[in-house]
C-alpha cells in the first residue's frame, strides 16, 4: 500500500478572504479540495472560483448549526421535528450546490456536526443518492499527536473519545462510500507547519485527509488558541509552506487530486 493524502480547506464561500486563501493555497500551494458552505454570503463567488479551477474538488461543507454543537445535537436527539426536517435540509443544501454549477466530490459538516448518530445516516443516504462518493469522519489522530509539545491535554483527550465513539456508533452507516482517516480535529484552527510536519512524518498507509481553515485575513492569525471561526492566515501559509511540500515530496506520499 501506498501512502496518501487529500487537502482540504473548510468554509469555502464563507468570506472573500476564505476564498483568495483557498483559491492562493490551491495554484500556489499543496491545497487540493475545499469544503463550500452554501449559506454563506461568499457561496456564488465560491462556486465560480469552482468553475474556473476544475482541478479544485469541491464539496459540501454541512451547516446545521452556527455554533454550539452539543446544543444542536440534543435537539435532533429530542426534537421530533427538527429530525423530521433532517433530511430536507441536507437535501436543499446539496441541491443548492448543484445550483451553483458545481458537482460535490465528498460531504463533510461545520464543527463536524454531521457525525451526529441522527445525523450521519442522513448524510450518507443522500451521498449515496445523489453518487457523492466521499464522506468525513474524524479518527486517528489521537495516536497521531502523542508526542507533540502541548497537545496531549485533557480537552483533547476527551474530544478524542467522543469522536472515536461516535465514529465507532455511526461507521456502518457509510457503506459504499470512501471514509478516508482524518485529522484536523484535535488542532483546528491551530494546524501550524510545525504540526502538519509532525504528523506527515507519521502519516500510516492508506489515505489521510488533513483539513484547514485558511484566510487571507491578516486579522486572524493563530495563537496557541483558534478563532472562534477556526480561520486564520497561519494555516494558509502552512498549505504554503514549502517544508510541508517537501515533506510530502520527500515522503514518497501521494497528493490526491480531484481530476
Amino acid at each position: 500500500m501506498t501512502r496518501r493524502l487529500i487537502i482540504t480547506a473548510d468554509d469555502f464561500g464563507d468570506t472573500p478572504g476564505v476564498n483568495a486563501a483557498v483559491l492562493k493555497a490551491y495554484r500556489e500551494g499543496v491545497l487540493r479540495f475545499a469544503s463550500l458552505m452554501v449559506l454563506r454570503p461568499a457561496a456564488a463567488a465560491a462556486a465560480e472560483i469552482a468553475k474556473e479551477h476544475p482541478g479544485l474538488g469541491v464539496g459540501l461543507h454541512l451547516e446545521l448549526c452556527a455554533g454550539a454543537p452539543g446544543k444542536a445535537g440534543l435537539r435532533y436527539f429530542f426534537d421530533s421535528k427538527a429530525r423530521a426536517g433532517l433530511e430536507g435540509e441536507i437535501r436543499s443544501q446539496i441541491e443548492a450546490l448543484l445550483k451553483l454549477g458545481v458537482t460535490p466530490t465528498h460531504i463533510d459538516g461545520h464543527i463536524n456536526v454531521h457525525v451526529h448518530p441522527v445525523i450521519f445516516p442522513a448524510v450518507c443516504r443522500l451521498a449515496r443518492e445523489y453518487s457523492i462518493p466521499r464522506v468525513r469522519l474524524p479518527s486517528g489522530e489521537w495516536e497521531a499527536l502523542k508526542g507533540f509539545p502541548g497537545a496531549e491535554t485533557a480537552g483533547t483527550a476527551f474530544l478524542a473519545g467522543v469522536f472515536g465513539t461516535m465514529g465507532s456508533w455511526v461507521g456502518c452507516a457509510a457503506a459504499e462510500l470512501d471514509v478516508p482517516r482524518t485529522w484536523g480535529l484535535l488542532r483546528s484552527g491551530i494546524m501550524k507547519e510545525d504540526y502538519v510536519l509532525w504528523l506527515l512524518s507519521r502519516l500510516p498507509e492508506g489515505t489521510t485527509e488533513l483539513y484547514f481553515h485558511p484566510t487571507t485575513d491578516e486579522r486572524l492569525r493563530a495563537t496557541d488558541v483558534p478563532s472562534p471561526s477556526h480561520q486564520s492566515v497561519t494555516e494558509l501559509e502552512t498549505l504554503m509552506s514549502p517544508r510541508v511540500r517537501r515533506a510530502i515530496e520527500d515522503g514518497d506520499i501521494e497528493l490526491i487530486k480531484a481530476r
